[in-house]
Formats: C-alpha cells, structure tokens, sequence
C-alpha cells in the first residue's frame, strides 16, 4: 500500500520541523475520560439498548468493544428504506428519463452504498465517531470546518423527514377518518413525530442499533406490499420527448439525474457512517463492514427508487409537486395505501434516528463541551423550528427539499475524498490520544491546529464543484455551455479534491526527503 506509514512520516516530518513531539497511543488504550476527551470526567461508557449510552465522542476502550459487522445491514436498511428514495426515483422520470434509464440510475445509487461502507470500515480503526476521526485528516482546528457543515447538513436532513413524517401522519390520519385539515392536527402530528424521532437517539447507539432491526424487518414487509400494488399500473414503455428533458439530450439528463440520486444516496449518509460501526473491535475484518453496509443500504435504495420510478411513469407531477405524500396514497390502491403511508411514516423515522444521533455527534465534533443527549435535544430543537417553517410558510416543500440538496454535495464530497484518502495513506492507523487532544503536543495539531494540505484542497474541491452544479439555487454557466444542462457536482467532487489533495501530499513527502538528504 503506497504511504502505509505516512502517519508514522507524518511525525517524523513534524519532529523534523521542531513543531512536536508525542507519543502515538494505540486505539482503545485512551477513553473519554482522559484529558482532552469531549465529555468531561471519567464517565463509564456504557452502551446497552434502552439505557442511556453514556460516551459521546471519545474513543471506545478496547473491553468495551462489541458487536457484529452483519449489525450493519439493519441500521442502514432501515435508515434507507425511506420516502425520500421514492421522491428520487419518481424525479428520475420527471427530468425526462425513460422508465429504463431511470431504474439504471437508481442502481449507480445503490451501488455507490461500497464508499459509506469505506467510511464505515474506518469506525473500529479511530475507535470514535466519523468528523472526530476527520480531525486526523484535516488538524484539531481545521477539522471543525467540515464537522460544522456535517452538523448543518444533518439537521438539514432531521428538518426535511420531520416534514414529510408530519405529512403521511396527516395522511393516514385522513384514511382512517380522522381530522387531517388546518393547524391544530398539523401541530399534534408534529409533537408525535418529534416523540417518535427523538426518544430513541436520546438513548443513545445500542438503542439505535435494536430498534433499526426491529424496524427494518417492518419496512422490509410493507415494501413488498407496497412493489406489488403498484406493478399492475406502470406504464412500461413511459419516454419522454426529448423537449420534456431537463437537460441537452439523453446523457446529459442522465448525469444530472444521477448526480442528484447519489447526493440523496451516498452523499447523504458518508459523514455519519463510522459512527454505528466505531462500537466494533478493531480487528473486525473491514472486507465484512463494507460488505454488509453495501448490502443494506444498496438493496434497500434500491427497493424505494424502483417504487418511485414506476409511480412515476403514471403518477401527476403536478400532484407530486404539490403534496408528494398524499398523490402516492391516492394513486396506489385502496388496499395498499395505509401500508405505503406506514412504510412512510417508519422509515421517516428510522432516517432520523440516524440523522438525530449523527447530528449531535457532528456538533460534539466541533468541540463543543456538552453531553451527547443533549446535543440531541438541542438539535432536535432547531429541527422542530425548521420543520414549523417549512410546513406553514414554505410555499413548496418539494422545492424546499431539492434546495437544501444542492448545497449538501459542495462540502460533503470534497470532506469524504480527503476522509478516504487519508485513511488509506495511514494505513488505516490513528493516535487514539491525538484524536482527543485539542491542544499543540497533540499528534494531530500540525500547523496551529490546521492540516493547511487538507484544507486548500477542501477549499479548492468547494470551489471546483460549484462550478458544475446545476441546481434549483445555482446553475453554472459551464454547466449550460459545456456540460449540455448535466449537473457534474457529484462526479466532480471527489475528482477535483482528490487529485489535488493527493499532489499536495505527495509534494510534501518528496520535499522532506530532499531535505533529509541534503
């Protein structure tokens, strides 16, 4: 592996210097507990379903290690299997996609599920959660940049399927004949969706882990329901004219279409993925992380993009647009739309016991000095204020969403590039000590805090990727005069941060050897 010891380089370059001096620690010999931990005083770390998990971002003591790598296919099958990945799929054909095209590109999205199992592999390696490994790629301080803009994207995504969980209840209120109309039952479906989402993230990782496999097997059921209700209606021959494209042609729209499938796939999930697999022993075989990660997000991305796609080739656009929750129960048959409103309403909530815990995970990151179940609450806050916004004055919750989309691939994709590459330079090797210590003997330190290699390249993959964004806020002229309309954020992210951050490395490692030689 090239730069397998770049860590141990790293230092030696460091030492070389005269910036510092430390000694490596291995993962699971430093907790919480010792200094520079988030959480203040040696508190047990306690993990057990339906007890309040009492770590937050300190790294896991090695006899605390536990789980199954196969854990991994629950937590992200019930995180995926969710109406979002239905809104994606029905998108697909309203960009102008044909029915075929459209289920081609939901299985790029699911296959892309391999990068958050890469992610997830580093979880037992750093031992703690995925933006406080981050800080071993991007420096103590450098690393609050990308753990805020995690912290932003994951309430961003809290707030969305609060929305759309307060809709299917109303929803399903609706079917059973219940009062569904005006502000009174929108605020009581409100304060049960946020009961619903936040009990469990409160409690914290195993809670988290139990119940996603719990769900999981629910949402598996009423999915199948749901694939086989709606078969008997899709129009298979479904093409749309070449004026209804969004795009320049067919490969255009395709591209467009499937960079907005992998920001709500992929890009979507990638910064929180380390976080439900840092619970694992260290030598868990990373070759089983991946595997089962793939499995469970991509089969269950796959299971709600193709239900979207096949609505879409019957289903009104204007309807969709207007109240995408409520065209679906309407289009489906009698007998199936209480099962798709349910399939709604708990995969909504299985996304968000994800995004709720990850949030508050992101802001801990930062190094805020606060406990993990209050970071929760706090995130939980914010999302209900945002949600209250977007259910009585946003005009359009679908333009809303794909709004708040367009902004997430600029920081997330540069972030998981450098993420990745850093772990494999490393070897897959981390200073349990460093990841904790904030201050300069710290191994993670570098430059006053910043790793500046890291960081130009961020900065240059943000500004790179905003240049071929094609989106409902931002269209690049690029994009229209030499991409033919094609959004190229996705493809072009990681591309443009990777090859830069790569050259500044590589560049650094071969001054140092000049100057040893010299």
């Amino acid at each position: 592996m090239f730069f397998a010891d770049y860590r141990q380089k790293q230092i030696e370059e460091d030492t070389e210097m005269g910036k510092v001096s430390h000694r490596t620690s291995r993962v699971g010999e430093f907790t919480a507990g010792n200094k520079g931990g988030m959480d203040a005083g040696a508190t047990p770390q306690v993990d057990a379903a339906f007890h309040l998990e009492t770590e937050g971002t300190g790294v896991i003591a090695r006899e605390r290690r536990h789980g199954q790598p196969r854990e991994l296919f629950f937590v992200w099958f019930a995180a995926v299997l969710t109406f979002t990945g239905v809104i994606m799929g029905q998108l697909f054909t309203s960009l102008g996609l044909n029915i075929w095209e459209s289920l081609f590109a939901a299985l790029l999205c699911s296959i892309s599920f391999v990068a958050l199992g890469w992610v997830a592999a580093t979880g037992p390696k750093g031992g703690t959660v995925t933006l406080t490994i981050s800080r071993a790629a991007f420096g103590t301080r450098g690393n609050r940049v990308p753990a805020f803009f995690s912290w932003l994207s994951a309430v961003g995504w809290e707030s969305v399927t609060m929305v759309l969980t307060v809709w299917a209840l109303l929803s399903l209120a609706q079917f059973v004949g219940l009062t569904a109309q005006g502000t009174v039952p929108t605020v009581l479906a409100l304060l049960l969706t946020i009961a619903l989402t936040y009990i469990v993230p409160i409690m914290g990782h195993a809670t988290v882990i139990t119940m996603q496999k719990w769900l999981a097997i629910a949402l598996g059921v009423f999915g199948i329901i749901l694939v086989i209700a709606v078969f008997p209606h899709v129009n298979w021959h479904f093409s749309p004219t070449a004026k209804e494209m969004a795009a320049d042609g067919v490969f255009p729209t395709f591209l467009l279409a499937l960079s907005v499938g992998l920001i709500t796939t992929v890009y979507g999930w990638i910064n929180f993925a380390a976080d439900y697999s840092r619970y694992l022993p260290e030598t868990t075989s990373a070759r089983k992380i991946v595997g089962w990660t793939l499995l469970g997000g991509g089969i269950a991305s796959m299971i709600v993009m193709t239900i979207g796609v096949l609505l879409g080739t019957y289903i009104s656009s204007t309807a969709f647009s207007a109240n995408p929750v409520m065209a679906i129960a309407k289009a489906v048959p009698a007998w199936a739309a209480i099962p798709f409103l349910l399939v709604v309403v708990i995969g909504d909530i299985t996304a968000n016991y994800l995004n709720a815990y990850s949030s508050g995970m992101s802001f801990l990151s930062m190094g805020v000095p606060m406990k993990r179940f209050w970071a929760v609450v706090l995130d939980g806050t914010l999302c209900t204020l945002i949600a209250l916004y977007a259910l009585f004055l946003s005009p359009g919750f679908v333009n809303f969403f794909e709004n708040f989309l367009s902004l997430n691939i600029l920081v997330i994709g540069p972030w998981a590039v450098i993420y990745l590459i850093y772990h494999h330079m490393a070897g897959g090797q981390y200073d349990a000590a460093g990841l904790m210590n904030n201050g300069p003997t710290g191994a993670y330190w570098y430059t006053n805090g910043i790793n500046w290699r890291a960081m130009v390249a961020f900065i240059i993959g943000v500004v790179g990727t905003f240049w071929t964004v094609n989106s409902a806020l931002w269209v690049s002229p690029l994009s229209k005069e030499l991409f033919g309309g094609a959004d190229l954020s996705a493809y072009m992210a990681p591309v443009i941060t990777g090859l830069v951050y790569y050259w500044l490395t590589v560049k650094r490692q071969t001054a140092v050897k000049v100057a040893k030689m010299q």
